[in-house]
Formats: C-alpha cells, sequence, structure tokens
C-alpha cells in the first residue's frame, strides 16, 4: 500500500506511473534511465567546458568574447539542471543533498538560465529584445531568484506558474523572430539564421517537455534531453561558425592588404623616378649657378641658392630611400664593390654637410687616418650611408661635435661615429633600425625624415658584410659602431666613384650660415621676430617678409626671442615653430606670456604636424594663430598681416588710454602752483616771477610728447622735478627738503617714460610729508645697478602708509585707489613688464623702487637698442 500526502508543493505526489517487475527487468530499466541522464550531464558539461576554454582564451589574447562566457554557463546550469531532475546521478557520485535544498537548487538553475540566455539574446542578437523589455524580464527573473533562495517552498511555489508562463511566451517569441530573420535572410546568411531557429527550437521543445513531465501529463524527459543536448551542439556550431567566418574575414583582408601594400610599393617606385628628374634638374641647376655659370653673385643671392641646391639634395636622398625601401623588400639592390678610399669619401660628406649646418654650432671631425687601408665596398652606398648616419647625427646634435673614427680590427675596418646629442633610450637601440622608426622619446619631436634612413643603412652594411649597431647615454650623445671588409684580400682595383665634392669658395660658405640673430628694418615699423630651427624655413619667411617691407629678427634659438623682445622696439608678431630643439615653442610661447597678453603681443605658432592635441595645446597656452608647414605664401602672409593689424589697433586704444591717464596728472600740480603764485604776487613780486618761468619751463617740458609711451632723457625728468621742487619749497619753506642724489656714472641722456620720477616726488611731498606739521625729507637716489639697469630710490620720512591702505593700492586695477602710483605702475608694466616696488611703515615713511634698462634708441637704423 502507497500512501501520499501532498500539503507542501504544488506538483508533490506521484508524477509518473509506478512500474512493478522481475528484479533482472527492473535493474535494466533503471540502468538505461541513469545512462541517458548522465550522458545528458556529460554532453552538457563537456560542451560548457568547451565553451569557458575558448573563452579563456580570447581573453588571453586581448579579444575578449563575451558570448562565449555566457553560453558556457547556460550549458553548465542545464547541466545541473538535468542532473538534479531525478537522484540517480547524485545517488552514482554518493552525494547526499537534502529534498528542500535540491528542489531550490533545480529552480534556481532553470531560470537562471532563461536569464543568462535573455542577456545574450539582448547583446549578441540585435533586433530582438530591445533594452526596456531586456531590463524588466531581468528584473523579473532576479525577483523569483531571491525568493527561491530566502522563501520556503510554499510561498514562491504560487507565483512559479506565472513564471513558467512568462517564460514560455519569451521562448516563443524569441523563436518567432529567428524565424523571421531566417526567412529574411540573404545568400550568405541562410545557414547561420537557420541553425539560430534550429537551436531556438530545440530549447522551446526543451522547456515544454520539462513542464509537461512536471505536470505528470508525460511519463519521461527523453524528448527534453535529446532537445537540450541539440541546442548545446547546435550554439557550439554557431561559435565554430563563427569562427571560421572571421578567419575567412582575415584571411580576405590579408590578401587585400598584400595587394594594396604592392600597389604602394609600385606607386612609391613609380613617383619617385618621376620626382628624380625634375629634382636632379633643380639642384643641378643651383649648384652651376653657384659656381658662376651666369656670372658672380652675391653672398644674399648665394645663401638663397645654396638653400635651394641643400633643399633640392635632401629631398633627392629621401627619394632615394624610398626607392631603396621598394628595392630592399624584394631583395634586388644590387652592390659594385671595389677598392675604396674611406677617409677621402668621409671628407667629402662631412664638408657636404657643413655647408647645410645652418644655425647650429656643430662641429663635424673626421678622424680617420689619411692612409687608412681601403674598404671592400660600393662607393655610392657608402656615400648612402654617411649620408644617413651623418645627417641622423647632426639632426639630434644641437650643438657639439659628430666625429667618425676607424681602426683595423680582426682583419675588418670598424668605423665609430660618435656625437654630443641627446642620445638614445636604451629601450630603442634596437627599434630605430626598423623601417618607420624616429627615435623621439626625450625632448620635442625633431621634425624631418621618414624613418627609413637607419632601417636601409643596416641593410647596405649587412649586404656588404658588415655590422652596424648602436650605443647611447641619454643626454651624453649615441656612438654607431658599423665594420667593413677591408680590400687588401680582395686583390680589386680603386673605386671608380668619386666622392661628392663642393669648391670651397670663401664668400659661398660665408653666406651659406645664418649668423643670429639677425635684425633687418624695413620700411614698415611693425618688428616681427621669427624663430626656427630649419634654416630653409627661416629664409623663405624672411625673403616673403622683406618684400611686405616688414622690419625683423630672426633666429634659431628660443632663448634668444626673449632677449630680442628687450632689445628691440615694440613688437608687433612673434612667429614661433613649435617643435624646437633646446626650448621647445610651447615653453617659449608660456615665458612670452607671463609678460604680454595676446592683445599686446600676438604670437603665430608653425606646425609640421597638424595634429589636434598640438594646435588645441597652444591655443590653451595663449597662442593667436597656426599655420601648418609647408605653407602657402599667400596664407602665412594674410595671418601675419591680420595679427600686425590686431597689434596696431591695441596700440591705438593704448595711446587713447596713456593719454587720458596724463590728463589726470597735471591738475593737481597746476592747482598747486597757481596758489604758490598768486601768495608771493604780493608780498614777493620778484620770486613770484621766478615761479612764473619756473612754471611756464615745467609745462613746456611736460607737454613736449605726445604720449606716454615715448621717451624722454632723464635729464629733462630731473630739470622737471628741479622747477616742481622750486615752487613747492616756496609754499612750504623750512618745512620741505628734498635731496636729490644721482651717482656720477649715471648716463643722464638715458631714455626713461616722462612724469615717472616727479609725480613720485608730488606724491611724498603732499601725501607724506606736507600730511604733517613737521614736514619732512624727500630724497630721490639714481645707482647703476650694472651695465644694463638702473635703480631709481623715491623715499621720505613721512607718515607712512598703513598696512590696509597698502594692499588696496596693490590690488587696484583701476585707479580708484590712487591714480598717480597705479598710472605709473601700469605703464612701467607695458613698456617694460615691471612694477613698482612699495615699502611702508605706518608712521615711519615710505620706500618706492623700480629698475629701467639704461639703453638709448639706437639711431643706425637696424631697428635695435644700443647701451
Amino acid at each position: 500500500m502507497i500512501r501520499v500526502a501532498n500539503y507542501d508543493y504544488t506538483d508533490a505526489g506521484i508524477p509518473g506511473p509506478l512500474f512493478f517487475g522481475e528484479q533482472a527487468a527492473m535493474l535494466q530499466k533503471h540502468q538505461t534511465s541513469t545512462a541517458v541522464e548522465f550522458g545528458t550531464l556529460a554532453a552538457l558539461a563537456t560542451i560548457s567546458i568547451i565553451f569557458l576554454i575558448s573563452y579563456l582564451g580570447s581573453v588571453l589574447y586581448r579579444n575578449r568574447d563575451d558570448s562565449l562566457l555566457l553560453l558556457g554557463l547556460i550549458c553548465l546550469l542545464y547541466a545541473l539542471y538535468n542532473g538534479m531532475i531525478s537522484e540517480r546521478v547524485l545517488a552514482m557520485v554518493g552525494t547526499e543533498i537534502s529534498f528542500s535544498a535540491l528542489y531550490k537548487l533545480k529552480d534556481f538553475c532553470s531560470v537562471a538560465c532563461l536569464g543568462l540566455l535573455t542577456m545574450y539574446f539582448y547583446r549578441f542578437k540585435t533586433g530582438i529584445l530591445s533594452g526596456i523589455l531586456t531590463a524588466l524580464i531581468l528584473i523579473i527573473f532576479g525577483a523569483y531568484l531571491c525568493m527561491v533562495a530566502f522563501l520556503p517552498i510554499s510561498v514562491y511555489g504560487i507565483v512559479a506558474p506565472y513564471v513558467v508562463v512568462m517564460y514560455t511566451l519569451l521562448l516563443l517569441w524569441l523563436l518567432y523572430q529567428c524565424a523571421m530573420q531566417f526567412l529574411s535572410s540573404g545568400k550568405g546568411e541562410r545557414l547561420s539564421t537557420f541553425l539560430w531557429y534550429a537551436a531556438l527550437l530545440s530549447i522551446t521543445l526543451y522547456c515544454l517537455d520539462i513542464n509537461l513531465f512536471s505536470i505528470s501529463l508525460k511519463e519521461n524527459m527523453n524528448i527534453g534531453q535529446a532537445s537540450i543536448v541539440l541546442f548545446s551542439i547546435l550554439m557550439l556550431f554557431l561559435a565554430v561558425l563563427r569562427f571560421f567566418e572571421a578567419y575567412r574575414t582575415v584571411r580576405a583582408l590579408k590578401d587585400q592588404l598584400l595587394l594594396l601594400d604592392k600597389v604602394k610599393d609600385d606607386f612609391l617606385s613609380n613617383t619617385s623616378h618621376e620626382l628624380k628628374t625634375p629634382l636632379n634638374a633643380i639642384v643641378n641647376i643651383s649648384e652651376s649657378l653657384l659656381k658662376g655659370a651666369e656670372g658672380p653673385l652675391t653672398d644674399e643671392q648665394a645663401h638663397n641658392l645654396a638653400i635651394v641646391t641643400g633643399s633640392g639634395r635632401r629631398l633627392t636622398y629621401l627619394v632615394d630611400e624610398l626607392l631603396d625601401y621598394s628595392k630592399m623588400k624584394h631583395g634586388d639592390i644590387p652592390l659594385h664593390r671595389s677598392s675604396t678610399d674611406l677617409y677621402s669619401f668621409v671628407e667629402s660628406v662631412m664638408r657636404m654637410h657643413s655647408f647645410l649646418l645652418g644655425a647650429k654650432k656643430v662641429e663635424l671631425i673626421n678622424l680617420i687616418p689619411a692612409h687608412f687601408p681601403p674598404i671592400y665596398a660600393d662607393g655610392n652606398r657608402l656615400i648612402q650611408i654617411l649620408h644617413n648616419l651623418i645627417g641622423n647625427a647632426i639632426k639630434f646634435t644641437e650643438r657639439g661635435t659628430v666625429s667618425i673614427s676607424a681602426t683595423v680590427v680582426q682583419g675588418k675596418a670598424e668605423i665609430r661615429m660618435v656625437d654630443t646629442g641627446r642620445g638614445i633610450g636604451t629601450d630603442k637601440l634596437e627599434h630605430i633600425f626598423l623601417p618607420f622608426e624616429q627615435e623621439a622619446d626625450t625632448g620635442p619631436v625633431v621634425a624631418g625624415g621618414t624613418g627609413l634612413g637607419l632601417s636601409i643603412t643596416r641593410k647596405l652594411v649587412e649586404l656588404h658584410g658588415g655590422t652596424i649597431y648602436a650605443e647611447s647615454v641619454p643626454g651624453r650623445g649615441a656612438t654607431f659602431i658599423l665594420t667593413f671588409p677591408l680590400a687588401d684580400s680582395k686583390g680589386e682595383k680603386r673605386s671608380n666613384v668619386m666622392p661628392l665634392t663642393i669648391a670651397p669658395a670663401g664668400s659661398i660658405n660665408r653666406s651659406l650660415r645664418f649668423e643670429e640673430p639677425t635684425i633687418v628694418n624695413g620700411n614698415k615699423d611693425e618688428w616681427i621676430i621669427v624663430v626656427d630651427d630649419d634654416s630653409a624655413n627661416l629664409q623663405t619667411i624672411v625673403n616673403l617678409l622683406k618684400l611686405e617691407g616688414y622690419s625683423y629678427a630672426v633666429t634659431s634659438r628660443s632663448p634668444s626671442v626673449l632677449e630680442l623682445l628687450d632689445k628691440l622696439p615694440a613688437v608687433h608678431l612673434v612667429i614661433a615653430d613649435i617643435m624646437m630643439p633646446d626650448m621647445s615653442g610651447y615653453e617659449l610661447l608660456e615665458r612670452i606670456r607671463e609678460r604680454f597678453s595676446p592683445s599686446e603681443l600676438p604670437v603665430l605658432m608653425l606646425t609640421a604636424g597638424n595634429k589636434a592635441h598640438q594646435l588645441k595645446l597652444a591655443l590653451a597656452k595663449g597662442a593667436n594663430d597656426f599655420v601648418s608647414k609647408p605653407f602657402e605664401s599667400e596664407e602665412l602672409l594674410a595671418r601675419i598681416g591680420g595679427l600686425t593689424r590686431m597689434k596696431t589697433s591695441v596700440q591705438a586704444a593704448r595711446d587713447a588710454e596713456i593719454s587720458f591717464l596724463r590728463s589726470q596728472m597735471n591738475p593737481h600740480f597746476l592747482y598747486n602752483a597757481l596758489n604758490a603764485i598768486a601768495e608771493l604776487c604780493v608780498d614777493a613780486p620778484n620770486r613770484a616771477e621766478q615761479l612764473i618761468l619756473q612754471l611756464s619751463s615745467y609745462l613746456r617740458r611736460s607737454v613736449h610728447f605726445k604720449h606716454l609711451d615715448s621717451k624722454t632723457s632723464l635729464m629733462n625728468e630731473l630739470e622737471m622735478i628741479e622747477a616742481y621742487v622750486a615752487i613747492e619749497q616756496a609754499r612750504f619753506g623750512q618745512r620741505l627738503e628734498v635731496i636729490i642724489d644721482v651717482d656720477v656714472d649715471v648716463n643722464r641722456n638715458m631714455d626713461i617714460p616722462p612724469l615717472t620720477l616727479q609725480p613720485l616726488i608730488e606724491n611724498a611731498i603732499r601725501h607724506g610729508l606736507m600730511s604733517s606739521i613737521r614736514g619732512g625729507r624727500v630724497m630721490l637716489s639714481i645707482r647703476n645697478l650694472n651695465d644694463t639697469e638702473t635703480r631709481f630710490t623715491i623715499e621720505d620720512n613721512g607718515i607712512g602708509i598703513t598696512r590696509q591702505r597698502m594692499d588696496e593700492i596693490r590690488q587696484s586695477t583701476d585707479g580708484s585707489n590712487g591714480v598717480g602710483l597705479w598710472n605709473i605702475s601700469s605703464r612701467l608694466n607695458l613698456l617694460y613688464g615691471r612694477h613698482l616696488q612699495m615699502e611702508s611703515l605706518d608712521g615711519e615713511g615710505t620706500r618706492i623702487t623700480f629698475d629701467l634698462p639704461n639703453q638709448r634708441l639706437s639711431t643706425d637704423g637696424n631697428g635695435g637698442y644700443e647701451p
């Protein structure tokens, strides 16, 4: 007799028929059922492991594929679920677990699988599930899983039928969507969309079979178990199919890239050949003109032609590099080796590079003995090797030496080229010999070159049977060591390839080197400073500025710009290259902006990279505009004209402002002077007459200039002070003492801004001394600090200034807390970038100090200043 009670579980009781029979038949049936269940679990677990291993492989090779992880977890959870349908598999592995825990775990795995399947379709099958619907489904499934974990079976079992209905509808919707995709798919997608439809059909059949079994409408789950295994196999097949499709795509792309690479090589080769003819014509014609084919040249003409020749020759070498790179890839670089004099070839290449150094302070030294044994090499290729190595050393050496020496080591010539440049990082010593690699890990990037020179150099040296490698310490230069076989054992004749020679014409040699800084006074009184480390670019800009009549100063070093700003009159524009070897254009721009605002001194940046982050950084640091190199002359001149006109407009507005400030100065003194003269007219008419003459002298000197940024001499300013002091002493008598102490070595003809000292003396007398009944003393002292600086000090022993009042004066930006002091400080800042230094103690007096350059405006026409 079997008694069954159902008090806690909705599907409890006996779900299927009971079988009775002989022991052998019953045992065989039990073993068959166990084998089917265990086989299903093993198949699902195996496929799950395959998915998970594939996922780990994708992570290891930095190409993570989350779909493999989701499929692996789905198969793993279904394997666990099928292992817990009956207790046969658990009994085989010896696992004992309570019925309640087993029931909860089975429900948890079933719903979690469907949640992962929902996430998979949302992420990797677009157009089937929307984001809102996916989020709603996952929230419901998540809430149900929490109920399974924390509530009794009898409680969460109430909502279980609704969850079953929901995920059944979900599977039917996914099946419908996959069917529609299959019907609308193209020829190349038919197989994959059919497999997706079959996989969804399999898992739908599995869920339906499980549900029918759970409500006792089926005796077994054989169809369901077969369906879930089929689903796993189909998903594995889809993953493998996707892998082979990716492989086929990669192979097609590889073939396409190989074809494009060949097209690129052919294009480079054809283009390089087409460029060589006009380049050779440019170089040859320029060299013939330099040698006097059309008559003697001036130094300036020779300088311009030499730059054309050097630029054309450099471009010719770049074209040769492209040709050699194409040949090197196909292994057809021919060598015509013979006995070659190493000393003469090195000397010739060094002489050529010495003419192309521009303003660089680099000395090229040939330390190879004149009678060094000849080497067995191709003369033309040896010139190419030397050109690449020496040119590379010069490019990364701002100042110092580049030397080449040679010794015989183990029957081979060992050549060592040593430079004193910035060096190469240890991790870059091998990378610099790779194609299109350029060493730029320290300092600003040095523009120029293709990055093929050292790669081709290594290949050429190895073709000669030699070796090449580099040694370097960053900041201390680099050494390139290469070896060549000697020609003594080859029995070869001397090479018939003559090294390149250049006539050492003295005048031409002088014209090729940039003497810097070069300062030229043009027709326009608008000064422009140009800084670029490329002499060809400098000469191009100089020619354009000369045609437009600008006054200009050019240099190849950024620090020279800061010196020129102090030496030249009001500069209207600075043109600076971003990539400079010693101080980059960014650093120079920051130094300029510490002193001048963008409206007071515009800066135009030149950039070869034309990269967005470079331009953004330049504008953020205060650049007004930028031009990409190589530039069009019309564009450059248009931008120069726009910025200089802006500077002129700002200057006019500043002149108007300064004229207004000047108008605020005169009423103070005029009012006091007229009062003093009126008092003396009755008691001392003779004294009043003298004061009128002194007032007339003061007024004549104060209106002698048009703007406050013009200059007057120190002598004129002192005479104005003496006239003012005479009037004030007539007013205050013995209460006022003024001492003027000027060192004998001070140049009284030095230029200073007008109305700089007198207002400070007036301020000290009116506010410092005469505010007290006892009066006091004012002392003006002028001392030379050095050959270029003069210090002015105005000191009184009056009532002083309180700390609060001092802070108000220093924080004033519009003169509201003292027009006189603010006016003078503003002018000193505008003209020299300097300010008044004030020290004061309440009741003890005030001390004002400032320094000015003791220079006079030059009259020799070069636009500069002289001591």
